[in-house]
Parts: C-alpha cells; sequence; structure tokens
C-alpha cells in the first residue's frame, strides 16, 4: 500500500496581551469635581497587524512485506510571517516597549513512523516502533529599524539563523592562583584576555550554536505470547544543547541572597589552595561572578528517558468462561520510571534553551491492577 497525502492552511492571531495593541492607552487620576491628564502606561503601534501562519505538508503512507512493515514518512513546514513582538526600547523614550511586527520564521523538518512485526503467530506476536523527528528553524526576516539583528538579554535573533540561540558571556575557567572565575574578554589590540570582571566580559559576548536538537523521538517495543504481554517505550534526544539553570543555582558560592540554598555535589571540588586544577571556583561570599550566567553552563541536552513498562496475564478462556467472564487480565505497569541525561537531576524536556530545578520533571506513577471483561 502506498498513499501520497498533502495539506495547506493558514491562519491569524493577535496574540500579543493586549486586546487594543494598536493605540496608545492612559490612566487617568481624579473625580467628578476634576481629572488630571492621562499618563501614558501602554504603548501602542498603529501600523500593527496580526501574525499569519502557514502551515504544509506531503508525505507517504505504506505498507510493506504483507503488512509486516507500516510507516509515515512526512515533510512539514510552518512559516510564520508579521511576527508579533514587544521590541525593547530606551526607557528614556517615556516607555520602555513597544508592539511591532518584527519578521518571519520558518520552522521546517522530517518526521518518520515506523512499526515492524518482527513475529506474527497465532500465540506469539513481537512487535517495534520507532519514531523520529528532525526540526531546524530560521528567522528569514527581520524588522528594517532592527538592522538584522535583535538582543533581548541572553537571547539573539539573526536573520537567516535559529532563534534558538543564546548569547552569553564566555567562561574562561577558574583562576588557578586565587580561585575566582574568569571570563574572555579583550584588550585595546582585540587579544583574547581573561577577567575576573563579568561587567568587562559582557561587552564581549559569544553567541552559541542552534540549541534545538538534531533528531528526538521515540521507540518501543511489546511481546504476546501464550496470554503473557509486555512492552516497554522510551523517549530520546539527540545533537542538542540546553542551559542547565537549575545546576547554575546550585553552584552558588554562598553569598546572602542564596541563604539556604543547597549545593551541588560538584561545589565539592571548588578551588583550594591544595586544588588549583579545577573548574569550579573558591568558595568566597564575596565574589559577585562564581556562578555568573555564562558558557559555562551550557551541556548536551541529549537523554533516553523510560515512559512506560507494563507487563500482564491474560487468563486463558476456558478458565475465564467457567467464572462467568469474558476476559480477565492482571497487569503491572510503570510510568516516567527514569533517564538518562549528561548530568543527574537534568531534565533536557523543559525547554529548548534552558531547564530548571524550579520545574518538577513528570513524576514516577507504579500501578496495578486486575481489568474484568463481562
Amino acid at each position: 500500500m502506498l498513499k501520497l497525502k498533502a495539506s495547506f492552511g493558514q491562519q491569524g492571531n493577535d496574540a500579543i496581551g493586549n486586546n487594543y495593541a494598536w493605540q496608545d492607552q492612559f490612566t487617568i487620576t481624579g473625580s467628578d469635581s476634576g481629572w488630571a491628564d492621562g499618563t501614558l502606561y501602554y504603548k501602542g503601534n498603529p501600523d500593527l497587524s496580526w501574525e499569519t501562519s502557514t502551515s504544509y505538508n506531503i508525505g507517504v503512507d505504506f505498507t510493506l512485506f504483507n503488512n509486516r512493515l507500516s510507516g509515515t514518512i512526512e515533510y512539514f513546514g510552518r512559516k510564520s510571517s508579521d511576527m508579533l513582538y514587544y521590541k525593547p526600547v530606551a526607557g528614556s523614550m517615556g516607555y520602555t516597549q513597544i508592539p511591532m511586527n518584527i519578521g518571519s520564521m520558518t520552522n521546517s523538518g522530517i518526521e518518520i513512523d515506523l512499526n515492524y512485526d518482527i513475529i506474527n503467530r497465532k500465540n506469539i506476536t513481537w512487535n517495534v516502533n520507532l519514531n523520529a523527528t528532525s526540526v531546524k528553524n530560521k528567522i528569514n526576516e527581520l524588522h528594517p529599524d532592527l538592522k538584522g539583528r535583535l538582543i533581548d538579554g541572553t537571547r539573539i535573533y539573526e536573520e537567516g539563523e535559529s532563534m534558538y540561540r543564546l548569547y552569553l558571556p564566555e567562561w574562561a575557567g577558574v583562576n588557578p592562583e586565587n580561585g575566582v572565575a574568569q571570563y574572555w574578554a579583550e584588550d585595546e589590540d582585540g587579544n583574547r584576555i581573561k577577567t575576573e570582571d563579568l561587567n568587562i566580559a559582557n561587552k564581549y559576548k559569544v553567541t552559541t550554536g542552534d540549541l534545538l536538537p538534531d533528531v528526538y523521538g521515540g521507540l518501543g517495543t511489546s511481546v504476546n505470547a501464550f496470554g503473557f504481554d509486555a512492552s516497554i517505550q522510551l523517549a530520546y534526544q539527540l545533537g542538542g544543547e540546553i542551559r542547565d539553570y537549575g545546576y547554575q543555582m546550585l553552584m552558588h558560592n554562598g553569598y546572602t541572597s542564596s541563604a539556604g540554598r543547597n549545593w551541588h555535589t560538584d561545589i565539592r571540588d571548588a578551588w583550594t589552595p591544595e586544588n588549583r586544577n579545577t573548574d569550579v571556583p573558591r568558595m568566597s561570599a564575596s565574589d559577585k561572578y562564581a556562578n555568573s550566567t555564562s558558557t559555562r553552563f551550557m551541556v548536551s541536552s541529549d537523554y533516553l528517558a523510560i515512559n512506560n513498562i507494563t507487563v500482564g496475564y491474560t487468563l486463558p478462556k476456558h478458565i475465564v468462561n467457567k467464572m462467568g467472564l469474558s476476559k480477565v487480565r492482571v497487569y503491572f505497569s510503570g510510568d516516567n520510571l527514569g533517564m538518562l541525561t549528561a548530568r543527574k537531576g537534568l531534565d533536557p524536556r523543559q525547554g529548548f534553551t534552558s531547564a530548571s530545578t524550579a520545574t518538577y520533571t513528570a513524576i514516577r506513577t507504579l500501578s496495578g491492577g486486575i481489568s474484568l471483561s463481562f
């Protein structure tokens, strides 16, 4: 079987957080006896228009080898035009941001879904499945006022590049002489130098690569044999990076604002006069930049997660029929049983750019029961 499929559609949205975003808005104070002049609290943009999303895909569904192998291969894309965004502006203008249509962006990729029956007999079946998705992001165009580039805190947006990049000071390791954190900067001649002053390093930030994974998806297998059944479902991601914000917060150096906060066990490797060759700064509450945001906390976002394992047994029909039932199955199931990542405690599923300990990972659940059918 071979089936060709395709689709195309468009939709718009004005979701920028204000129902009257195209006009200036004011607050006024006073009463019936007199009102003060209005105070601008929202700067509108009369040139604002809806954001338009165009979605499209083309693919094939197929089966081969007497239906033992089935699957789908699909190319998809989504182009967003006239994207809505609050552009940061200087506060001296009387407001700090303005809504605008900043440009267009495209997400496109390939998705593959395969199922294969390794064994398909009367009393024994064994099936495996795999799906994989690869997505690329590209900023096609930015508003002319932005001159091809927009920097917003730790994020950087440039024409022709992915929006999933960070703009960060570059980590230069620990000064072995005193244990202070160092960052890369430049001298007056443009030569790279190390500095302990993050304010200087902030003038020489670097852009990370595209943080999106090369591929993500799931795989699993299920077996049924003589009434017994078992299945396992896994999820994976390969080829990306993420900022481990949770780890960053746990690697503080004891300053006042972190009072009561725990440490990661890596803090045991902090610099001391006897432990000079380390990448963990010294424990000194007077150091302001020991765990500041930088490329130091970028880490692989690869993971392999055990989403579910289920085992069960269905009683033979001749026994069940004597009980006046049509089916009896005893089962045990476990969800979110574990995950392998680059660092224990990191959950890359929390986002494409950063992960935090402030958000709990999916709860591990163990359950079992008896299913009766009459």
